[in-house]
């Protein structure tokens, strides 16, 4: 069995900027036998050149959950990483990312990315030990980008990406992670996410803009319903997920709309569903903050 299988989804980026994701992960100081990279063409316009070491799969477009979901459908390696084509590991980080996984072999291991080159002040050495999954979601607070997580293949059963939604990860990656016990979260940043104007989080355009407040009003929706099937400390976790992506969505409204009427309506689809006004709860400073002025002040229900 292949170490670790590096999942990297593809559709028209720029092909020097799949030659740096690509070069990143044959940088590693992983052998050939121990890594196994999986490319996924989700359709694109103008084929790229292939590589003796990278396996190729070309697909008509599905969008990129279909692409992840074909990389782990194909995936040997006893652990997943996935990585979008635009981006690219920082080696000298990701190497003590590999150090740890495989001197503990623990389930999942949780680093950080950055927007910026980073040199020294990448690599770090704290580690943050957790028994579960569940006992990282009642104490932190996480990204979804599910890049930043390296994870055992075998946690994943059936769980697959939801096709034909933006913001997918914050549906996969709870659910991903009340599957794992054994879990480091790393305080390094070997993962570069490149800011590109025309990514899903940065296209301003209007209809763009409405398609992702509606899924995320959907994964909000999707991990309730999951939640209320679950019971205990694996509940708490997951509503205390549910409680901060439901803040973040309600600013984020307001961020992108910056109109009244608009985030008054989609306060009453979150009341219809039972979503707010959100618990008072001291997740965060910020988070007990807003959800005091979703109780309180009109402006926000």
């Amino acid at each position: 069995m292949k170490r670790i299988s590096f999942i990297i989804s593809y559709y028209n980026e720029p092909h020097e900027l799949l030659r740096e994701c690509v070069d990143s992960v044959l940088s590693l100081s992983l052998r050939a036998e121990e890594r196994e990279i999986l490319l996924i063409d989700d359709g694109s316009d103008v084929p790229f050149p292939e590589w003796d070491d990278v396996i190729v799969v070309r697909q008509e477009n599905q969008g990129l959950s279909a692409a992840r979901n074909k990389g782990i459908e194909l995936a040997q390696g006893e652990y997943i990483q996935f990585l979008d084509a635009d981006d690219y590991l920082l080696k000298d980080a990701y190497e003590w990312v590999l150090k740890q996984q495989l001197e503990c072999q623990p389930d999942m291991l949780i680093f950080g990315f950055t927007h910026q080159l980073l040199t020294g002040k990448s690599i770090k050495k704290g580690i943050a030990k957790f028994d579960s999954g569940i006992d990282f979601l009642q104490t932190k607070n996480m990204h979804a980008s599910a890049c930043c997580y390296l994870f055992r293949r075998s946690l994943l059963g059936d769980l697959r990406f939801c096709p034909g939604i933006l913001h997918e990860d914050d549906l996969f990656t709870p659910q991903l992670l009340l599957r794992t016990g054994k879990l480091l979260q790393m305080d390094c940043i070997p993962y570069y996410y490149r800011l590109r104007s025309n990514t899903i989080t940065h296209n301003q355009d209007t209809g763009h803009i409405q398609k992702r407040l509606d899924d995320t009003l959907f994964v909000i929706r999707e991990l309730d319903a999951i939640s209320a099937d679950l019971q205990g400390k694996a509940q708490e976790a997951m509503r205390r997920r549910i409680s901060q992506l439901t803040m973040d969505y309600l600013y984020i409204v307001w961020q992108q709309t910056s109109d009244k009427e608009e985030l008054h309506r989609r306060v009453s689809q979150l009341r219809d569903a039972g979503l707010y006004p959100l618990p008072l709860r001291t997740y965060t400073g910020k988070y007990w903050l807003f959800a005091l002025m979703s109780h309180f002040f009109k402006v926000i229900g």
